[in-house]
């Protein structure tokens, strides 16, 4: 729809002008006017910096002091809305906001007929507030004999996997029994190779692939994953989009600087195919958090910059038994190999020893030649697409190393280690 189009919109206009030139003092004092003549104006303020609203002393803060209506923050992380109202708005029109998602949790309100979990701590409070049966469980340290779920305070993984079994598990995408008119067309390339046919795309899009990296090996593995039809994808990243990265992390642009690489990923990659469900876990992998992860998912993909996180990654799938393919990139050179748990080596088979933090040298650097990374990605995602596809050809118990500067490949035999301390137990 555009702009001109839209119906009950006020009238708007803009005050500019450089940094510091005293927009926002300026703004308060015009505020203060137009109040006092009677009208009520509601202001917009944007920036390219990081989501912070309504803090004291910042500019969103300033105008409502001054008496804006409502309150927009616009930032490339983050919207934000704050509105003077006449009356409490009922959760109905509060919901109204917040279409499109898959879940909305309200802190603190106890009318209406939604479901609700209490939490009561025995430091403040003696019983519950709300009467058992208008309670869908109880979060507390107290004595309670309950016939509804009762977790303790520290269970968050609990409560999340109620939330989960209760409301969000039937909102996933139903598995498809076969393809419309229009994916026919859109995976008729794939539909075409030997070996892949409808029932192949069929499988791509009932598939789920954890990508852990949305970076520069990240980037081309997500573009072509998504492209492929696979059903569900999972990005995992804590990182924001920074100018560095936009020689060779070719799913980002120079708008996306200061926002979480996940989410500039996830915008992207909706517009290239909307038959696959983009998830986004905007926090760094560890050994508390990736055992549940890995659980959601058929495959994963490493696309990570570090050797922390890939170490991290190899013992969880070896503990998960995953499939697991591993990527590296470093200046003109790059490597790819696919780790089927007690069928092959795995990353540990490999490079025994984690080396001490500093004694590797990364990108930051030596650098890296951004089409290196393309490739490397590309193969990691055509392996991927491979496995869920059930071929056997895959880059087990070889290690692919590219040089770039002259050109070649080289396919060396990677045997698996008995004595492995991650994988060696697997018959």
């Amino acid at each position: 729809m555009k702009f001109s189009d839209t119906k009950n919109v006020p009238p708007v206009i803009s005050l500019v002008g450089s940094s510091n030139s005293g927009k926002t003092t300026f703004l308060e004092k015009l505020l203060h006017q137009l109040k006092n003549r009677g009208y009520r104006v509601g202001t917009v303020k944007h920036h390219r910096g990081t989501f912070e609203l309504d803090i004291e002393g910042k500019d969103t803060w300033r105008h409502r002091q001054a008496g804006a209506e409502m309150v927009a923050l616009s930032t490339p992380t983050g919207f934000g809305l704050i509105k003077n109202l006449d009356q409490e708005m009922s959760l109905a029109e509060i919901l109204h906001y917040f279409s499109g998602l898959d879940l909305v949790i309200v802190e603190g309100y106890k009318r209406g007929s939604q479901p609700k979990i209490e939490l009561a701590r025995a430091e403040v409070a003696n019983g519950l507030v709300l009467p058992t049966e208008e309670l869908l469980a109880v979060i507390s340290d107290l004595p309670l004999d309950l016939d509804i779920p009762l977790f303790d305070l520290n269970d968050i993984t609990g409560v999340a996997k109620l939330i989960e079994n209760k409301f969000l598990q039937l909102k996933k995408k139903t598995a498809p029994s076969s393809l419309s008119a229009q994916q026919k067309e859109r995976y008729n390339r794939n539909i075409m190779l030997p070996g892949v046919g409808e029932e192949g795309q069929l499988k791509l899009l009932n598939s789920s692939v954890l990508v852990v990296g949305t970076g520069g090996l990240g980037s081309p593995v997500i573009y072509y994953l998504a492209a492929a039809g696979i059903g569900r994808l999972g990005l995992a990243d804590a990182d924001v989009v920074d100018y560095s990265n936009l020689q060779r992390q070719i799913v980002h642009s120079t708008p996306d600087i200061g926002r979480l690489k996940v989410e500039s990923a996830r915008e992207k990659l909706s517009w290239i195919n909307p038959d696959t469900e983009i998830i986004t876990y905007p926090y760094r992998i560890n050994d508390e958090n990736i055992l549940e992860l890995l659980d959601q998912y058929d495959i994963v993909v490493d696309a990570t910059d570090n050797l922390e996180s890939r170490y991290v990654l190899n013992k969880a799938c070896i503990t998960k038994e995953k499939p697991f393919i591993y990527g590296g990139v470093l200046s003109m050179v790059g490597q790819a190999m696919t780790i089927l748990p007690g069928k092959g080596p795995c990353f540990r088979c490999i490079f025994r020893q984690q080396p001490t933090k500093g004694s590797v040298k990364g990108t930051a650097e030596v650098g890296i030649l951004g089409s290196v990374a393309g490739i490397i990605g590309s193969i990691q995602a055509t392996e991927a697409v491979k496995f869920l596809l059930g071929k056997e050809d895959l880059l087990v118990g070889r290690m692919l190393t590219m040089d770039a500067l002259s050109m070649s490949f080289v396919d060396v035999e990677v045997k698996r280690d008995l004595n492995c301390p991650e994988c060696g137990q697997l018959i």
